[in-house]
């Protein structure tokens, strides 16, 4: 009677077996086309240039590394810590590397700011430069008019040529369009030189336009100038430091010369 039982409870043991699966694969083919998928999709993002998600990522990777140094230095690491990781966030700066030959406005913008940042004392930046810009014709770089001239005048200050030569040398690597444009405050100019605002906003472009021809050998087909006199201000003329916005050298770089006919 033995046999008869052990047999019983191997047939039970064998109906209980769950059938061996043989579609097990498409698990680990499942998640393997899931994780091509979102490799595609990082691909895409990165290779599409945008300026506000590159900062975001930049100012993201300094908080962790700044959150990093906070602890190393709350655990009693010497000040080498930082010194290392202060030079590695200066790694994770991008590249100059050359004018963006096809890139448009942003990506113009972009590559200027850069260039200036490594090129240029960040004060002295800050003094002479009020902002880089982008819009729909291409590039601007705004020089502060009080850095550049004397009030009332359209000579170049001497000690204001180091900055506009950085300038140049970006304008040298590249064979697009530039409009240097004239502005000031709505003060009234009457002079025998100046007339009125028109001709000493007129007057300050030219200057910038003959240093670089003359300076830097820029093609004088590549260069415009124009006067806009007060007609443009950025802000209104309501104080002193608004007024002292308002006069100013734009430097515009065309992106898109069907936008800019003169």
């Amino acid at each position: 009677m033995k046999p008869v039982k052990n047999n019983r409870l191997r047939n039970k043991r064998q109906r209980n077996e769950e059938p061996e699966n043989h579609e097990r694969w498409l698990v680990s083919y499942a998640d393997f086309i899931t994780l091509l998928f979102a490799f595609f999709v990082v691909m895409y993002a990165t290779s599409n240039s945008n300026e506000d998600k590159q900062k975001d990522f930049e100012e993201s990777i300094k908080s962790k590394f700044h959150i990093v140094a906070l602890t190393s230095k709350g655990s009693g690491d010497s000040g080498e810590s930082k010194d290392i990781l202060e030079s590695a966030l200066a790694d994770l700066s991008m590249p100059v590397g050359q004018f963006p030959k096809k890139g448009g406005p942003a990506e113009t913008a972009d590559y200027v700011e850069r260039s200036l940042d490594k090129s240029m004392d960040a004060d002295k930046k800050k003094e002479a430069i009020q902002n880089i810009t982008h819009d729909a014709i291409g590039a601007r770089v705004a020089l502060a008019s009080s850095s550049f001239f004397e009030s009332g005048s359209a000579k170049l200050k001497s000690n204001a040529l180091p900055t506009l030569d950085k300038v140049a040398e970006i304008l040298k690597s590249n064979n697009r369009r530039i409009i240097i444009e004239g502005h000031t405050d709505d003060t009234p100019i009457a002079d025998s030189k100046f007339p009125s605002n028109w001709e000493l906003a007129g007057t300050r472009a030219s200057s910038v336009v003959r240093y670089l021809v003359k300076v830097h050998k820029i093609n004088p087909k590549r260069l415009v100038s124009i006067s806009y006199g007060d007609q443009k201000p950025i802000v209104e003329n309501d104080s002193d430091e608004h007024k002292s916005m308002n006069r100013r050298i734009e430097i515009l770089i065309v992106t898109d010369d069907s936008k800019a006919q003169l």
